[in-house]
């Protein structure tokens, strides 16, 4: 079962069967679809709960699209005398449709293995998709989590002539997995980095198909909380906003046919720049050992955000998108 939002300018597909996920963000003037769609797509719920490890399962379940990922991301740890698998288990669960309209809905779930109660409410309203997210602690007791978005941008609509911008000033490469092209751990100044032959490479520039790279960083510095990806082509953009007090870091995810082996065979081409609270996306247990920021949730508390994601129409390099998705272009 899958719910569709509609305005006369976008439809969005919310899964409630599966993490309420975003799977797709259609702009009605091109017809173009925005979200990555991984080559295997979606599958059936309930598969995955019974085969090989966390990562494998979180990985076949993923179809595409936008996923939250609570309460942990990147590998999976020990915590609180449970293992929360990779990526959280928020992206797996089935949510419970609270109420639904033509361009609004709201769905909650609870995890199993931390007491949280999470309600995201859906609004459409023209090209603008608001996501409004609460996080409830249920029990007596104080609950460290990561908190992260997934949102992962694809074919048509990404080529090799698009242009990303964001609201940071650095660039860490992952220490254990950056890659193809970062050293590991290494930093830069946003969007110069220096690859690990030496070559300067702006990261503004999206790499073509036939261009195959892989990245995992983490964007910081961030003056405003945003990235938006410019199709000139298509004359299309997507940008989306976020609130810097819960997700002051992003991770940045490329796979341009460049993985061999599973998952991807060479077969995917996908950009992602994630709004976190917490890096690296190794884990809860790595994170805290290496003195990243995590996220405390005080008994009985509730904590929400506000995502603000648009479609625009334009050719440029974005400066900002202030409230209401209002795009500025640099």
């Amino acid at each position: 079962m899958s719910l569709k939002l509609s305005s006369r300018h976008a439809e969005v597909t919310v899964l409630p069967e599966k993490g309420a996920d975003v799977l797709c963000f259609v702009d009605r003037r091109s017809g173009v679809d925005v979200l990555f769609k991984t080559p295997w797509g979606k599958r059936t719920p309930g598969q995955w709960a019974r085969r090989g490890t966390s990562e494998e399962r979180w990985i076949e379940a993923y179809a595409g699209g936008w996923q939250l990922l609570l309460p942990n991301g990147g590998a999976e740890c020990v915590e609180r005398g449970a293992t929360w698998g990779f990526h959280g288990e928020a992206a797996l669960l089935p949510w419970e449709v609270v109420s639904a309209t033509q361009a609004s809905a709201v769905l909650e779930t609870t995890l199993f293995l931390v007491p949280l109660r999470v309600r995201r409410h859906f609004s459409l309203e023209g090209r603008l998709l608001r996501i409004e997210e609460t996080v409830s602690n249920e029990s007596p007791e104080e609950i460290e989590v990561m908190w992260s978005q997934h949102p992962a941008l694809g074919p048509p609509f990404l080529d090799g002539g698009c242009v990303l911008s964001a609201g940071c000033t650095s660039v860490l490469a992952d220490d254990r997995f950056p890659g193809t092209m970062l050293a590991p751990g290494s930093r830069h100044d946003w969007p110069h980095v220096t690859t690990v032959t030496g070559d300067k490479v702006d990261l503004r520039e999206v790499p073509a198909p036939d261009e195959p790279r892989s990245v995992l960083a983490y964007l910081g510095g961030f003056t405003s909380g945003f990235f938006a990806v410019t199709n000139p082509n298509l004359r299309l953009g997507f940008g989306l906003r976020w609130p810097l007090e819960m997700f002051d870091k992003a991770w940045l995810w490329e796979e341009v046919h460049s993985g061999s082996g599973w998952p991807w065979f060479r077969r995917a081409y996908a950009l992602a720049v994630e709004p976190a609270s917490t890096i690296p996306a190794q884990g809860m247990a790595v994170a805290r050992a290496k003195g990243e920021r995590v996220i405390f949730l005080a008994p009985g508390s509730s904590h929400q955000v506000l995502l603000e994601a648009v479609l625009f129409d334009g050719t440029g390099e974005v400066a900002d998108i202030g409230p209401g998705g209002a795009v500025h272009f640099a």
